[in-house]
């Protein structure tokens, strides 16, 4: 927000310099984000009195001007531009002089004759940004003057970044305050002088319908006004601060909203039908917003209406029907106090932003209310003319104005501070409108009544803020305060386990696009479709993270990453909404390089068996032992490539590909592999226990047999297991072979298991036992042929 230093004086008596000025802004909070000096841009030109004016003689565009600039002698100068005559009086840019525009004037020739200055036009002097000829200042304009004097150009004017909990500083009212109570300056009250009102004219009827969403709403009707353009100090003092005059009107309500910080709003009497009502709207209905954008209302939008139609979405924008024009004889002023929450909602939902919604969003000050209704009033009539009715009042202003109290004790204000508080940061928090009331039963105690401007404060640490603000947080010591002894935080191994192995974690929003739902889960009518999306792509809640993961690698892989490894711990989340589900999942994504080219080993990209082996490693480190079956019916897999994760009987999760027609969509030209596992399928797993040295020898044997290709090696290592008994320590396919020699549809596998008793040891009979058991459950369960 801009700040001009002469419009924050007409507040409070600052006579600070602009250094100091910013430097106490930004100690009560208030970021500068820069300062603009149009006065001092333009210093070194003055207002010039043309003498005489003859053509030049080598040029039929140019002029020899002689103009005197309260010298000596007059300034002979060169100048291009055919607006001027004799006795006019012009800006010049004397010799030494730097513009706006960076250009720095040098005695010069042009076209022979020499030019000891520069005429300058208002585009050259930074007040328009383009310009047909000289700035023409008045007749009476003092020969020799500053222009920029002479113009009453801002000495200063303060850009400042104003934070979404200071409503009541979106104003030049709200950023005096804070400097005036800093300073120990009076506040200028502002003029809330009733304007006179004619019987003869008509006061609105108004009925709030919505009371909790609107508590106060005010109108006044303005017969016979003339709308024209505001006057020039008006015009300048709203272009310095940041928004374009458009006609009297308007200017007026602009110049209350940014003097006071209470937006209005004007609708052209003779385009409304019967009485105004404050209400919601009805699904579908619809109205034409005063930037021409059509807006499609619905049964949460609060809305200001008339008998037949919509007139303006409650705080946000009027619709484009009742504006007031050049044409308008008859208004309807409207100053009133709406629901924070309400506004916020509609201006997101319906993407219509506002410098009203900006401030009713942030909270405004329902004590202004009236005032703004006044002074607003009181300008259009001095400026346009015109007759004023009674104001309509609604709604209960003592209620609505009521302040907040807060007990605070400043034992514990200081303890949180480090520093003592000092009793004159008091006096400057009574002049921000604060009321303290110390608590004779308790000596530390005070009572704190919160003013109906400040809608950030409802909290004992918000107090503690004030006065940090107060106090200076530079004052304040940068020594670690005394802290309760807590419990060490508890490690989240469901995280740091995968991470050990070289996954970064990532956290994406639960919101995804619906068609990317559809690339990982049917389309069975469960989806949590949010009613108030902020966009398409984040309109419903996520049933599976991978799109979130596939974004993530797609972001990072654009920017030169050759490969990633993530994981994301997260919620799915599953409709209908009257049986909704929230389940914990677990996800990984690999795609790329996991190993960069080196001397000892070539660049590797990650495959199918990587994620699989991340996946049985992270639940091996939980106690859980994982088994994979092949599973060909994945929606948005990769077919040959996917299998089922299941921990003892039950089904957690899968690994596999991503389909490749999916990883194109995201941009991603290699292969992507990813995993799921339900956590809250996941049963408590064992706990490690110490395990001494084998005393006793193991056996190893091998075995090889043709299988069918159809079936699952996991199923095969399941009956291995199954046919040795408790004395087998492991088992695994050490071979696969599927070449010459191998009919076809088949595989050979060789099958390597360990055998070992904790108790003795093992007999050649024990292990032709085993081998035995499982040729026949090999023979016997998948007809496989034992291989020689």
């Amino acid at each position: 927000m801009k700040i001009p230093l002469s419009w924050l004086k007409e507040h409070t008596p600052i006579q600070k310099s602009i250094e100091v000025i910013a430097d106490k802004l930004v100690r009560l909070g208030h970021e500068v984000e820069g300062i603009e000096t149009p006065r001092s841009a333009v210093k070194g030109v003055r207002v010039g009195h043309i003498l005489s004016m003859e053509k030049h003689p080598d040029a039929d565009k140019l002029h020899l001007l002689s103009i005197d600039v309260g010298e000596a002698e007059p300034l002979a100068i060169v100048c291009g531009a055919s607006n001027m005559d004799v006795g006019d009086k012009i800006p010049v840019a004397t010799v030494g002089t730097s513009l706006p525009n960076g250009l720095k004037i040098k005695k010069g020739k042009i076209r022979g004759q020499a030019s000891f200055g520069m005429c300058c036009s208002e585009a050259e002097l930074g007040l328009a940004e383009d310009a047909d000829g000289l700035l023409i200042l008045p007749k009476d304009a003092p020969v020799g003057d500053e222009v920029g004097a002479y113009l009453a150009l801002e000495e200063a004017v303060f850009d400042l970044d104003i934070t979404p909990n200071r409503g009541d500083c979106m104003s030049m009212r709200g950023i005096a305050r804070d400097l005036a109570a800093d300073q120990g300056l009076a506040l200028i009250e502002p003029n809330d002088e009733a304007v006179q009102v004619t019987e003869s004219v008509s006061a609105p009827n108004v009925r709030v319908l919505s009371e909790d969403d609107c508590p106060l709403y005010t109108a006044c009707r303005i017969d016979g006004i003339k709308v024209a353009a505001s006057p020039d100090w008006l015009q300048a003092r709203l272009l310095a601060a940041g928004l374009r005059p458009i006609h009297g009107v308007v200017d007026v309500i602009n110049y209350t909203m940014l003097d006071l910080g209470q937006p209005m709003h004007a609708f052209d009497a003779d385009t409304l039908s019967g009485d105004i009502e404050v209400r919601l709207a009805k699904d579908g209905e619809t109205f034409v917003a005063l930037d021409g954008k059509e807006v499609s209302l619905d049964a949460s939008d609060l809305v200001i209406a008339d008998a037949e139609k919509v007139i303006a979405l409650a705080g946000i924008m009027g619709s484009e029907q009742t504006g007031v024009s050049e044409s308008t004889t008859q208004i309807i002023l409207e100053s009133a106090a709406f629901k924070a929450a309400k506004i916020s909602t509609s201006r997101r939902t319906k993407g219509l932003v506002s410098d009203s919604s900006m401030r009713f969003e942030r909270g405004v000050d329902p004590a202004m209310i009236r005032v703004a209704m006044n002074q607003a009033s009181q300008m259009i009539i001095s400026l346009f003319g015109g007759k004023v009715s009674e104001t309509t009042c609604v709604g209960d202003v003592k209620a609505v104005i009521q302040d907040k109290h807060i007990q605070v004790s400043m034992q514990r204000i200081e303890a949180r501070l480090g520093v003592d508080v000092p009793e004159s940061a008091n006096d400057v928090l009574e002049r921000m409108g604060f009321g303290i009331v110390r608590d004779d039963s308790q000596a530390d105690t005070l009572l704190f009544s919160v003013p109906s401007h400040r809608h950030d404060v409802s909290i004992v640490e918000d107090i503690s803020e004030e006065y940090a603000r107060v106090i200076g947080f530079d004052a304040i010591p940068a020594v670690m305060p005394p802290l309760a002894s807590i419990k060490p935080r508890k490690v989240q191994k469901t995280v740091e386990s995968a991470v050990e192995q070289g996954f970064v974690q990532v956290i994406n929003y639960a919101f995804i696009a619906e068609d990317e739902q559809r690339l990982f889960v049917p389309d069975d009518g469960r989806d949590l479709v949010l009613a108030n999306p902020i966009s398409d792509a984040m309109s419903v809640m996520r049933r599976s993270i991978f799109p979130s993961l596939l974004n993530t690698a797609k972001y990072n892989m654009n920017r030169q990453q050759t490969g990633v490894a993530l994981l994301e711990l997260g919620r799915v989340y599953e409709g209908p909404m009257s049986q909704r589900k929230e389940i914990n999942v677990m996800a990984w994504l690999m795609a790329g390089e996991l190993q960069a080219d080196a001397w000892y080993e070539k660049a590797r990209k990650a495959d199918f068996f990587d994620m699989k082996g991340a996946v049985e490693t992270w639940l091996t480190g939980r106690g859980l032992t994982a088994r994979f079956m092949v599973d060909d019916d994945v929606q948005g897999f990769q077919s040959g490539q996917t299998a089922k994760i299941f921990v003892g009987k039950s089904l957690v999760g899968h690994v596999g590909k991503v389909d490749e027609a999916i990883a194109s969509q995201y941009d991603l030209d290699t292969n992507v592999f990813v995993a799921s596992v339900n956590l809250d399928l996941l049963h408590a797993g064992k706990q490690a226990k110490f395990q001494p040295l084998p005393e006793f020898p193991s056996i190893e044997r091998d075995l090889v047999f043709l299988f069918d290709k159809t079936i699952a090696s996991e199923s095969i290592l399941q009956a291995v297991r199954k046919a040795c008994g408790p004395s087998l320590v492991d088992a695994h396919i050490f071979d696969l072979y599927d070449g010459q020699g191998v009919p076809d549809g088949q595989v050979s596998l060789g099958i390597r298991f360990v055998l070992q008793h904790a108790k003795r040891t093992l007999t050649q009979e024990d292990s032709d036992q085993a081998m035995q058991a499982v040729i026949e459950a090999m023979e016997t369960r998948f007809e496989a042929v034992l291989r020689g």
